[in-house]
């Protein structure tokens, strides 16, 4: 049976498993890091701020005053050993690494411990860390284990002139553009969903978006939305428990009158990395329930482990349950010979990240023309042009480079032209019809020999076999041609 001293209130952590990753050595300690009246400090609570997609580094210093006074109850107590259980709430990008690789620290030896945040976070915004602690405090000759937590509130700053979310090519080009996409942040494992915007009027979800064809010219914005998704246990629930608990000292099993008390009942859940978190515990109980836990299981595979807790002898183990995570839902167990209960798992979103570029598409050269006949010039009317090039029959017109040209023989004019932005347009083609002159002379019509072929008609009727350059004509009422 447990005697409660000091009263603490257990929040739920998320179970990271940064300490022993070994990805930030070298943090420094500050021994300016203290407070009056003596504490248990972290500093700094703000560290400077990081940039998403810039390198960052910063240490944080643990002040661990071996002697203090409890400011709930006012007792003075020897600070014995503090004990990090877990860190939550390091945005993806960054690791923490502690100066002792254990996160074990010994005040009354060094007053000091250190760790150090290091990496390239991701995502801009406001992360509340929480380093959750277990520190064991004497007085009166009492030794009590106490969780506590160290609160650090880390700004991410958005970065500039880059996206860290996804990639895509083309960004830019004329009409239409058909650009491809790809995420880029993953959830190491855990499940991801990208839902897709890409400003054109198409939505997608997941993480190959087909080719996208923008038509409209203009800036497309294109927004990513990542959510990492994982699991977190809501409710631990115990219906009874073996009986290993009973007959050591706190629960004695008395002859003729057999066990006498109940256990007090906690838990311990330890994931992949061999980072644990620890559960309060309920006293004189053969049964219990801790609900509205909230505790992300990001770092499978996890265990779970059940305790009589005992203040003088050793606490009585009474079974361990290896969870297997695959769904959502309850996990019911019985194990060790009559500890029976169930877990209760449901799906969370860890983070959310929103990333948002732009597609650019470039307007196409008007490329529309108007025809004098008078002074049989064609000009084009898009003064943006910064070069032209015309075409008779499909050969390029020499010197020919300006908005306007003289179409002085006949034949199949048209014109490409460039814009400031290097997209390059067709225009339509204009047929110049040659001027043919008729002569008559004595029963003998003709014309010009220069043309490849010819058709002459009466009345508007083709006339069989007239199909040179003349014709022998008599004079009768109509019109020949």
């Amino acid at each position: 049976m447990r005697t409660t001293l000091l009263s603490v209130a257990i929040a739920s952590f998320l179970l990271t498993g940064t300490r022993s990753t070994a990805q930030c050595p070298g943090c420094q300690t500050d021994l300016a890091c203290q407070v009056s009246p003596a504490y248990p400090t972290l500093c700094p609570a703000a560290p400077p701020a990081a940039t998403a997609g810039v390198y960052y580094e910063t240490d944080l210093t643990f002040w661990l005053p071996a002697t203090f006074d409890d400011p709930g109850t006012g007792l003075t107590v020897d600070f014995l050993q503090m004990t990090i259980t877990s860190i939550a709430g390091i945005p993806f990008g960054l690791a923490i690494e502690t100066s002792d690789p254990f996160g074990v620290y010994d005040p009354q030896q060094s007053e000091f411990g250190c760790a150090r945040i290091c990496g390239t976070p991701l995502g801009a915004g406001t992360f509340p860390i929480t380093i959750s602690i277990l520190a064991t405090v004497e007085f009166s000759g009492f030794e009590v284990d106490v969780p506590e937590t160290f609160p650090v509130i880390l700004t991410v700053l958005p970065g500039t002139g880059s996206n860290f979310g996804f990639t895509f090519s083309p960004s830019s080009g004329c009409a239409p553009v058909t650009s491809t996409f790809g995420p880029l942040i993953t959830g190491g494992g855990a499940p991801v969903t990208y839902d897709w915007d890409f400003g054109n009027g198409n939505l997608f979800t997941g993480d190959t978006p087909p080719p996208q064809t923008f038509t409209q010219a203009g800036d497309h914005l294109v927004t990513l939305t990542t959510s990492i998704g994982g699991y977190q246990l809501d409710q631990v629930e115990l219906v009874s428990v073996n009986g290993n608990w009973c007959g050591d000292v706190e629960e004695p099993d008395i002859p003729l009158i057999g066990c006498t008390g109940s256990p007090d009942l906690y838990y311990v859940i330890t994931d992949g990395n061999g980072d644990s978190y620890t559960s309060s515990t309920q006293d004189d109980a053969s049964g219990a329930t801790w609900s509205g836990l909230g505790v992300t299981l990001s770092q499978p595979p996890y265990s779970i482990a059940f305790f009589d807790e005992d203040p003088v002898s050793q606490d009585d183990a009474l079974g361990t349950y290896n969870l297997t995570l695959g769904v959502p839902g309850t996990y019911p167990f019985s194990i060790a010979g009559g500890t029976v209960g169930s877990l209760i798992i449901s799906e969370t979103v860890l983070q959310i990240f929103h990333d948002t570029d732009i597609v650019q598409v470039f307007a196409l050269p008007d490329m529309t023309w108007t025809y004098d006949s008078l002074s049989q010039t064609l000009c084009l009317g898009d003064t943006a042009l910064v070069s032209v090039t015309w075409f008779l029959d499909g050969d390029t017109i020499p010197n020919a480079t300006g908005l306007c040209v003289q179409t002085n023989d006949p034949g199949s004019y048209w014109a490409t032209g460039t814009n400031g932005f290097g997209c390059t347009g067709q225009s339509d083609t204009l047929v110049i019809c040659p001027l043919i002159t008729v002569t008559y002379d004595t029963g003998i019509m003709y014309t010009d020999n220069g043309f490849a072929t010819y058709a002459w008609t009466f009345n508007g009727n083709l006339i069989a076999g007239a199909d040179g350059a003349f014709i022998f004509a008599r004079r009768v009422m109509g019109t020949m041609r």
